[in-house]
């Protein structure tokens, strides 16, 4: 082509012309391309075979790095490589929870300074930005081996260095893996999703049941309320969805949240709408310049990539299109619910207090337990149980009841509870999570009931200055309570 144009130019040049004359083109002369220098980033951006290499530089946040002056030689996996690696491994690396390790892995492909294939020697230890850690050169032949990967193609050029592209991705010795989660997992470890965590899956006493499901294979896409869109929510409908007895409604609730298959954040479209596992009802996709709204909620963070889903965090909690609010028990009504405080319920029957716990309040009771009725002496049971002695039940019982709603938040170290016990006090005794009331443990505080809160105890309150009734023995304690 060269000598080509030379002898065109001899043509259209005059022998002897004068340096003054214009040089003249031939007709459909196209002239030759003149290429801009690209830079590492940009190098990898045009080559479709490395855009998982792209994707891993843009999100451990390296492009500006490589778009320095350098210079700088980096080994590039290919999209091959880094299918190659476990799945599971690549996609933890792509959280950005995990952006240091993905760093970490990236940086032992790069060195400092512009090492082209003439460079390397057999046996040389290059120095990566890693930390200085050291990647060795083996030369076989043809074949050059950059540790445990095979060079394909070497010195593409860069304006700011060299680029060889191998088929393995190379890590670092030592590389501690990251922890990879499911969504359960994801959300246990998000602080600001701890009331979903409480409602859905973790709380003391089990309730939405889906953490079997939610750790399964999936994929799934959840839309997860933040605490802030808990407390949100009626209060009373909180209440509700988290007593034992309402469990299909906080089923019905939570399900709405969740979608088969994995549903990331460039796949919604504005007017879409999503099936969801709560019957298959859907939710509405509304997207208005950058804001993304799921129902009535706002999407305030998405893509939180799981290993069997992904998870968007919503600024609301969803309520289904039809959803009937459950009824709330009342505090002998939800102590009914409970088989642990049958003998709770039968000695609030036979002290008549029944219809007092029904009423408005609102109250704070502290239940005991079968378990915690059997530990006390068989015959003072037996006793407190007859009829004759149904003022001293009653004394008993109104000691583990105290006026206003006391939570387990408004408890201190120290505290004197009033009781309904001619206003005797129980002391609060606060050792680290251990909170006791009198001599019983709490075990589970904080079981909501429309008229107030019980905290349900290891061991019956006995009021001071208490002087046990004398009639009554075990066998009458089993005959009452068959």
């Amino acid at each position: 082509m060269l000598v080509a144009l030379m002898i065109g130019l001899m043509f259209v040049l005059p022998v002897g012309g004068s340096s003054s004359e214009a040089v003249q083109i031939p007709p459909g002369f196209v002239p030759p391309i003149v290429q801009t220098a690209q830079n590492i980033p940009q190098i990898a951006t045009a080559d479709k075979d490395l855009s998982t290499l792209v994707t891993a530089l843009t999100k451990g946040g390296l492009v500006d790095t490589l778009s320095g002056t350098g210079p700088f030689t980096v080994f590039a996996p290919t999209n091959q490589a880094f299918q190659n690696i476990d799945t599971d491994l690549l996609a933890a690396l792509l959280l950005p929870a995990n952006k240091a390790k993905l760093v970490e892995v990236l940086e032992y492909h790069v060195a400092s300074g512009k090492v082209l294939s003439t460079d390397l020697k057999n046996g040389q230890n290059i120095a990566t930005l890693d930390d200085k850690k050291t990647v060795a050169v083996t030369i076989t032949g043809k074949t050059v081996k950059i540790g445990a990967a095979t060079v394909t193609k070497a010195d593409v050029m860069a304006a700011n260095g060299v680029v060889h592209i191998i088929d393995t991705v190379l890590i670092p010795p030592s590389f501690v893996p990251p922890v990879f989660q499911i969504i359960p997992e994801i959300i246990i470890a998000d602080s600001d999703l701890r009331n979903l965590a409480f409602a859905g899956w973790f709380g003391g006493i089990e309730k939405g049941d889906l953490v079997d499901t939610l750790s399964g294979t999936g994929p799934f896409t959840v839309f997860a309320p933040t605490n802030e869109a808990f407390n949100a929510l009626d209060p009373n409908l909180l209440t509700d969805l988290l007593l034992p007895a309402n469990k299909a409604k906080l089923v019905e609730v939570l399900e709405y949240h969740v979608a088969s298959g994995k549903v990331l954040s460039t796949d919604l479209k504005n007017g879409q709408n999503i099936a969801t596992l709560d019957d298959k009802k859907t939710v509405a996709v509304t997207i208005t310049g950058k804001t993304v709204k799921i129902g009535a909620a706002t999407v305030t963070k998405a893509d939180v990539m799981a290993v069997n889903g992904v998870v968007h965090i919503i600024d609301a909690v969803l309520i289904p299109p039809g959803f009937v609010p459950p009824t709330a028990p009342n505090i002998p009504q939800l102590a009914t619910i409970y088989p642990d405080l049958s003998t709770l319920v039968t000695a609030l029957t036979k002290a008549g207090l029944v219809d007092t716990l029904s009423g408005k309040g609102p109250f704070t009771v502290f239940a005991p337990t079968n378990d915690a009725f059997e530990a006390l002496d068989a015959d003072l049971l037996a006793a407190l149980l007859l009829p004759a002695n149904k003022a001293k039940l009653v004394e008993v019982l109104e000691y583990h009841v105290a006026s206003g709603k006391v939570l387990s938040t408004d408890l201190k170290n120290g505290q004197n509870i009033a009781t309904l016990d001619d206003k005797k006090t129980v002391a609060v005794t606060i050792t680290g999570k251990t909170v006791k009331i009198g001599a019983a443990a709490v075990t589970v505080a904080d079981v909501m009931a429309v008229n107030g809160v019980v905290h349900i105890i290891d061991a019956v309150l006995i009021p001071p200055g208490f002087v046990p009734p004398t009639d009554g023995t075990a066998a009458e304690t089993a005959a009452i309570l068959i």
